[in-house]
């Protein structure tokens, strides 16, 4: 039996420039902290999976940084748009050599098949008649065990205020979940916090940011002194698989967090 290893990373909020920050956080710094942490400690990983708000500034800057770092973990990379993403540009400027701005990517035994839930104009997600007809396509040509990976939350997360968020034709996921049997795991970002649940024998995930985390529960935008982190999936050739998220144990130097855009 031979297993894949996946490492997921998300929400990264890139500024325009290097050493930019939001809500008093060096993003950047957090997120190459991360990507080196995890490398070191679990690597190497078969895929990097990006699931979406790659950055907060969409340019041809941020993007062209980011695809340097990646480049230089000597790893494939698939990422995906968030709200926050210019899928444009990141075709132009992030995509090429390991770097995969694409739809599906096949690993032993398994698929991971990338969603765009990007609603222009909003905050919220939604899952375009093309996108859920394309990803059908996908699985009904391809049997093998899959992780569909997209940016917006499907199940609430508890946080009133990012569940105002979350994508709003939901249930069409849902469905194409019950549709296609081999779909094994959602995962997403966009929720900033630890998400994990159970519903009709798929798993549900979300997870923490590379850089600043929301309180859970909060009724409207709280953060949540926490360290970031990452999420990994080891996929096993047999269809069976297993997923846990960690936390970095470091502190940017001269943190302090500030909860207004």
């Amino acid at each position: 039996m031979s297993t894949a290893k996946v490492l997921q990373l998300t929400d990264l909020h890139l500024r325009a420039a290097a050493g930019g920050t939001m809500l008093g956080v060096d993003t950047e710094f957090y997120f190459r902290e991360t990507l080196k942490r995890a490398m070191t400690a679990h690597g190497p990983f078969d895929l990097i999976l990006l699931t979406g708000d790659l950055t907060q500034d969409p340019c041809p800057d941020s993007y062209q940084r980011l695809a340097g770092i990646l480049a230089a973990s000597d790893t494939p990379c698939l990422c995906l748009p968030g709200n926050h993403d210019d899928p444009d540009l990141m075709r132009l400027w992030l995509a090429g050599g390991s770097v995969d701005c694409g739809r599906r990517i096949a690993l032993p035994g398994w698929q991971i098949i990338a969603l765009n839930s990007r609603k222009p104009g909003s905050p919220a997600g939604l899952l375009t008649e093309p996108e859920l007809a394309e990803a059908a396509a996908l699985l009904a040509a391809n049997p093998e065990p899959a992780l569909l990976a997209v940016h917006h939350h499907t199940l609430p997360c508890g946080s009133p205020w990012m569940d105002r968020m979350k994508i709003e034709n939901g249930d069409a996921l849902i469905e194409l979940t019950a549709r296609f049997r081999q779909i094994k795991a959602v995962t997403c970002g966009h929720v900033h916090q630890l998400f994990e649940a159970d519903r009709a024998g798929v798993r549900w995930l979300g997870m923490p940011a590379t850089c600043f985390q929301f309180k859970p529960g909060a009724d409207k935008l709280e953060l949540d002194p926490l360290p970031p982190g990452y999420r990994m999936f080891e996929l096993s050739d047999n269809g069976e698989f297993s997923s846990d998220c960690h936390r970095l144990d470091i502190e940017q130097p001269g943190l302090e967090l500030q909860a207004d855009y």
